[in-house]
């Protein structure tokens, strides 16, 4: 019992009579073959993906998480206009030191206005 074929997602023994449903290499129990966000069974023909581990989303679920974190992906802060002058404090500091210590970078943030 403790050397067979163990359920991917609960980790419990399956009898060698019972019937499975497999991923590449991953078997699971008929009722544990289920999608991990909404929990509804998947069923043979039903499209779903796989994640490294082994849990299953289904396709629905799958689409909406990444619809989600495309938007959130989108939502970028506005890019910064850099004034001549800001840049040649810019340049100056950095031609002195390439990697320039916090408390310069601090100072150059206070002389031009912009951020850290």
């Amino acid at each position: 019992r403790r050397f067979g074929t163990k359920c991917t997602a609960c980790q419990q023994g399956i009898p060698p009579t019972q019937v499975v449903r497999k991923a590449q290499d991953f078997v699971y129990h008929l009722h544990c073959f289920a999608c991990i966000i909404c929990s509804r069974q998947l069923a043979t023909g039903d499209e779903f993906y796989l994640m490294e581990d082994g849990r299953l989303v289904c396709k629905e679920d799958y689409e909406t998480a990444k619809q989600n974190d495309d938007s959130e992906a989108g939502a970028k802060r506005p890019r910064t206009t850099i004034t001549a002058k800001q840049l040649e404090t810019l340049k100056n500091a950095y031609k002195n030191s390439p990697k320039p210590a916090r408390h310069v970078r601090e100072q150059l943030s206070s002389e031009t206005g912009l951020d850290m």
